[in-house]
């Protein structure tokens, strides 16, 4: 029983790094689609 907050601790921990990397990865993807295109 003593692994389940942990589990869940990993999964929040898991989820955040995926939302930062989303948000840092959109700009940048922006970025090189504008430098493509001129």
């Amino acid at each position: 029983m003593n692994t389940m907050p942990v589990t869940m601790l990993m999964d929040r921990i898991g989820h955040v790094v995926l939302n930062v990397a989303l948000l840092a990865a959109m700009p940048t993807a922006l970025v090189a689609i504008l430098v493509q295109s001129f």
